[in-house]
């Protein structure tokens, strides 16, 4: 039937009250310095009216600056005199901050309670029809982007191998772990007979996985960082012989940047094979997490299934054969250098896991019922220890920084956005490192004429430095600069001619482009600063380096400027200092010259505060004639 009710309500809904964990969280954000990013320490109110720690304030106004000082927020002109202590402020923070942790787990109580953690598998990575990786950025932002993940530390457990070896089968039984993580031991991996479901799944020779999927709601696990995220994510598998190697490679460099504690699904023991794609994706995800400030291998477990000689099973076994693989290796240390590292790292383990039955590898539901005792043992003992110690291994970048969910999620799409622009040949991980190479090193160099472009604005700022260099001038400065940076960059560039010239002629339209916006700011600019400084001539009283300068000087520096300068900034000049005088009439009226005097005195008066505060001239936002400035004045007292 359905709900069949189209009466229009009386009134408007009332808005859905929060939880109380979820307003306490809220009130959280609200007592949080936006300097150092903690809970205010002695607060205090500025002028504008924002918070900060005094000692957080007091540091950021301790530098020089040659605008005075400013509110860290909201850049409006604060006096340090007029700091003052926020007591009422100082209070709430104090009282918050009793009680965030009983708070905080209520607020996770609550959303398991209400059924918001169940979550579904969502398809994050996907390949087009030209074999290219396609992130869904919406389904990545619902993830890591939601509400308490994006500020929280976060653990993504991925598992990657061979087609139909179990990885989603493996993956949705420590779905259910987590889900019973309070559940008495012999009931947290569910009931005898109950259905396995979770991500897609079914027994027999055909895949069902296809892209990089994840669990689109987190599980919550208490660590000493406080409370973190636990994502899982499914594979489709890396020998699928329906896609090319360098597709299969893709989804697995992708699925192991993505993790921070990553499962190799392996069958029967490590083969020879098994050892030269981890050679293959280590080394291609190690080059992709350069470019991308990933570190790509955090914990790895090497999962051997259908384990049978000898039948030793779990932690204890698999490091002894582990260790047994490792003086394989280094017996000849040409073979798979990087796949050797990977495994004598302590981070990485080795854990044995029996066949589990013929009855469910037949056709089943995936019940425990259909499973062989010592498999469900084993089975038990490895998801329950994952699913303990989840909360310890956290996402990091490269130089070992816990990342939050927001931050994690803004590194993966910058990588989907370099994938989109530049083929990264990841058949080929010497070519990839190449590329990344020099997109650093055009990154790298755009920076460097940023910052550039920066000093000149600040440095052009005041009103009598501003003039002292033309539009065109300063049109010379940015080439010169454009000239220097495009030669260091043919000197570093590397790879094959097509790809330096590519790398070579992005970084000169970046740069075009720069220099081009900065320019046409830096003229209205310049216009401004001329009329400014010409109506302060014109009445003689202009303040320079101290001092003061008369009508006759004044005149005789406005005939230098005119030498130099083009016609249009000439005029507008000219323009100010005889409006300053008096003496210019417009058309169809003229400008008095008691209204000339005042525009003068005004506009000296203004000069002279400029020359000795450094403050900015408000820029010139449209484009308007000297005239229709004048005109604006006329009537202002």
């Amino acid at each position: 039937m359905g709900n069949t009710n189209t009466k229009p309500s009386a009134s408007p809904p009332l808005p859905a009250k929060k939880p109380s964990g979820g307003m306490i969280y809220a009130l959280h954000q609200d007592i949080i310095c936006s300097i150092c990013l903690e809970p205010f320490e002695d607060p205090v109110s500025i002028d504008c009216g924002h918070n900060f720690c005094k000692v957080c304030l007091s540091a950021h106004w301790s530098g020089f600056s040659p605008h005075g000082y400013r509110c860290p927020e909201c850049r409006h002109p604060c006096s340090p005199e007029r700091m003052k202590p926020d007591t009422r402020l100082r209070n709430l923070v104090e009282k918050i901050g009793q009680m965030p942790l009983q708070e905080m787990e209520r607020e996770l109580e609550v959303i398991t309670a209400t059924g918001q953690s169940t979550g579904q598998a969502v398809q994050l990575v996907g390949l087009d029809d030209e074999g290219n990786l396609s992130l869904d950025e919406e389904a990545l932002s619902s993830c890591l982007e939601q509400e308490l993940v994006k500020d929280a530390p976060i653990c993504l457990i991925s598992i990657l191998g061979e087609q139909r070896r179990g990885k989603s089968f493996l993956q949705n039984f420590l779905l259910r772990r987590l889900q019973n993580l309070g559940a008495e031991e012999e009931s947290c991996l569910g009931q005898e007979d109950e259905p396995l479901t979770g991500f897609e799944w079914q027994p027999g020779p055909n895949s069902t996985t296809k892209g990089v999927w994840l669990w689109s709601q987190p599980f919550w696990i208490t660590s000493e960082q406080g409370k973190v995220a636990v994502f899982l994510i499914d594979t489709e598998g890396s020998l699928d012989l329906e896609r090319s190697k360098e597709a299969s490679t893709k989804l697995s460099t992708f699925s192991m940047l993505l993790s921070s504690y990553q499962i190799l699904n392996l069958s029967t023991m490590v083969k020879e094979t098994d050892l030269e794609y981890l050679e293959m994706f280590v080394y291609v995800a190690e080059a992709v997490g350069r470019g991308c400030g990933l570190k790509p291998i955090q914990q790895l477990d090497l999962l051997v299934r259908d384990w049978s000689f000898p039948p030793i099973f779990g932690l204890k076994g698999g490091q002894a054969y582990l260790q047994k693989v490792i003086q394989k290796l280094e017996s000849d240390t040409c073979k798979h250098p990087r796949a050797l590292e990977t495994l004598k790292s302590s981070s990485t383990h080795c854990y044995l896991m029996p066949f589990p039955g013929k009855k469910l590898v037949m056709g089943t539901e995936g019940t425990l019922a259909d499973m062989d005792d010592d498999f469900r043992e084993t089975l038990k003992d490895y998801v329950s220890g994952l699913a303990k110690s989840a909360g310890t291994y956290l996402k990091r970048d490269q130089t070992g920084a816990a990342l939050t969910g927001a931050q994690f999620a803004a590194k993966i799409k910058h990588l989907s956005a370099l994938m989109k622009q530049h083929p990264l040949h990841f058949t080929s991980p010497v070519k990839m490192d190449i590329i990344f190479k020099n997109l650093n090193t055009v990154g790298t160099l755009q920076s460097k004429f940023t910052e550039f472009i920066k000093e000149q604005d600040q440095l052009s700022r005041p009103l009598f430095a501003g003039l002292k260099v033309l539009p065109s001038t300063m049109a010379e400065r940015l080439k010169e600069k454009q000239q220097e940076l495009v030669k260091e960059c043919e000197a570093t560039l590397e790879g094959e001619e097509e790809d330096r010239t590519n790398s070579r002629l992005s970084l000169e339209s970046n740069m075009q482009r720069e220099a081009r916006d900065f320019l046409e700011r830096y003229g209205r600019r310049y216009k401004s600063h001329a009329l400014t400084a010409g109506v302060a001539f014109g009445v003689g009283a202009v303040g320079l380096t101290g001092g003061v300068i008369g009508a006759g000087v004044a005149g005789a520096i406005l005939a230098a400027e005119a030498l130099v300068l083009s016609t249009g900034t000439a005029a507008t000049v000219a323009i100010g200092a005889l409006a300053g005088t008096g003496t210019f009439a417009l058309v169809g009226g003229g400008v008095g010259a008691g209204v000339g005097s005042r525009i003068g005195e005004r506009r000296a008066q203004e000069a002279h505060r400029m020359s000795e505060r450094d403050v900015e001239v408000e820029e010139v936002e449209e484009e308007m004639s000297d005239q229709m400035f004048l005109i604006g004045q006329q009537d202002t007292p």
